[in-house]
């Protein structure tokens, strides 16, 4: 098994990486854009923990977002001490291009595996989804 997540973990960061530089994104650039989900707007906590990455490190990936146009920094209206990263309009069609790319990428991939497997594939990804993530919420 630990051969097994290896590779595919070195697989799904390839292709990350495909989609990214045909977005002209960076890794850490698209998985921002991704972490928003169906939201436009997210806490720079909110989008960090979705990233498990500090504060800092992801202040350098927002910016790169701010410098292309893709987000803005806003004060929260509600609470002055947060700041908010909201998605522009080019930054959702982007997000959407990206979430379209990686939906078809993920069909093309399950065309790969015989109709009657996929079901079975499927749910043992989800298990083993969430065999790994009782794994990180426990004590270790």
């Amino acid at each position: 098994m630990a051969d097994l997540t290896f590779n595919l973990l070195e697989n799904c960061q390839e292709k990350q990486e495909f989609i990214a530089e045909k977005l002209n994104l960076s890794v850490s650039e698209f998985r921002c854009l991704r972490s928003f989900h169906n939201d436009s707007v997210l806490s720079v906590k909110e989008t960090a923990a979705r990233m498990n990455l500090t504060s800092s490190r992801l202040t350098r990936i927002i910016d790169g977002l701010v410098e292309k146009g893709f987000v803005t920094r806003n004060l929260n209206v509600e609470d002055r001490r947060v700041m908010d990263v909201a998605l522009t309009s080019e930054g959702e069609s982007v997000s959407k291009r990206l979430n379209k790319d990686y939906t078809e990428l993920h069909e093309e991939i399950l065309g790969n595996i015989s109709p009657e497997s996929r079901d079975a594939v499927i749910q043992a990804l989800d298990k083993l989804s969430l065999a790994m993530n009782k794994w990180m919420d426990s004590d270790r």
